[in-house]
């Protein structure tokens, strides 16, 4: 059996949504022949940048008109034109995908975009399109650009999700409730204080997790100052490969008794995640999901709208998170939830509760073995 997890790396989390399939494929189906590719390595230069970087450059330097675009074009109208503006350009654009699809010649391809989708539509008819295409969606909210009439079966993670679905002309007897793809990492439990030890950390003391600053690129300071203003509590700031922003962090003057951890890039986010008591973060579908999964409670600042408003909406419908429209609403809540013991036992409930660790397994087997 050939196995090809297709991603577009338009955004992070649709490319660790497809390497988690990849090694739930792996695990659950050793035999199997899988490969992991990103449908943009399979275009010109130019467009893979430009297509790669048109969400990124809009929702950071234009979010409200991002969120225009984004909830205007979730319609039916609006789907059709954009369909006739991919088959203007695919023959062209997505030709070598195309030829590594007939010398691939997969059973099953597994999409975390739905560009893939998309890009296929118009050659369904063709001799050499003989496998199934499945699309798992990476927001708890389907948008109608998931709705692709040719793929053969759906995954999404809320009943909201599959009616949405409904909505945009899919059958709902190809949809399936199973969650997010995350990484098998997180499906485990861990010792919060063997975890504590390992990155030199407190175990006792009150953690927050700090992965988003939420206002632009003063944000993470600002956002580390605000949390200290609660002390005692130690802060984790995860400022990726931002070496500038992680300086900042370090100059942020910390009250006696509390700690900070300014932090780059990092592979064990799971491992902090498991020692900490709450998650400041974007509301992205993938680290939303793995924080569901580590049962761990989450404060979303300043969601950017479109499909992260959405799933912040989302998440504190289910009582998983808290949104903070501003520095005092954020100052404000991480107070109230280091204060209220009773808060913190039912966000950490809810989470779990909600959380699908298991969602890219789930996924894999209902593909290969069509239940």
């Amino acid at each position: 059996m050939r196995l090809l997890m297709i991603s577009a790396s338009a955004g992070h989390g649709h490319v660790v949504a497809a390497n988690a399939l990849e090694e739930w494929a792996r695990e659950l189906y050793p035999d199997a022949e899988v490969r992991n590719i990103d449908i943009l390595d399979y275009t010109d230069v130019i467009y893979r940048k430009a297509y790669a970087a048109s969400y990124l450059r809009l929702a950071d330097s234009a979010p409200e008109l991002w969120g225009y675009l984004y909830n205007t074009s979730d319609r039916k109208r609006a789907k059709k034109r954009q369909a006739r503006i991919i088959r203007a350009y695919d023959h062209i654009e997505f030709r070598k995908f195309r030829a590594m699809l007939r010398e691939y010649e997969p059973d099953h391809l597994i999409c975390s975009h739905f560009l893939p989708a998309q890009v296929l539509r118009p050659y369904v008819e063709k001799d050499w399109y003989t496998f199934k295409l499945h699309l798992a969606v990476t927001d708890f909210m389907a948008h109608a650009f998931w709705a692709q009439p040719n793929a053969d079966s759906y995954f999404c993670s809320s009943g909201e999700g599959v009616e949405e679905l409904v909505s945009h002309g899919v059958d709902r007897a190809k949809i399936h409730v199973a969650g997010i793809p995350i990484l098998g990492k997180f499906a485990r439990s861990y010792s919060r204080e063997e975890c504590a030890v390992k990155h030199g950390l407190d175990p006792s003391l009150p953690t927050v997790l700090a992965m988003s600053g939420g206002w632009g690129a003063a944000g993470m300071p600002t956002l580390v100052e605000n949390i200290l203003q609660h002390s005692p509590v130690q802060v984790i700031a995860v400022c990726g490969r931002n070496e500038r922003m992680q300086k900042r962090v370090v100059d942020v003057p910390v009250p006696q008794g509390s700690r900070v951890a300014a932090l780059g890039y990092v592979n064990y986010v799971h491992e902090l995640m498991a020692l900490s008591d709450l998650c400041v973060t974007k509301a992205g579908g993938l680290t939303t999901s793995e924080c569901l999964a580590m049962g761990l409670p989450m404060l979303i600042p300043n969601p950017i709208p479109g499909q992260e408003e959405r799933n912040a909406e989302y998440l504190t419908e289910q009582g998983a998170a808290l949104i903070a429209r501003s520095p005092g609403a954020l100052r404000y809540k991480v107070g109230k939830f280091l204060s209220d013991e009773a808060m913190r036992s039912r966000m950490q409930r809810a989470a779990r509760d909600n959380g699908r660790p298991r969602a890219g397994a789930d996924i894999i087997r209902t593909v290969v073995e069509g239940k």
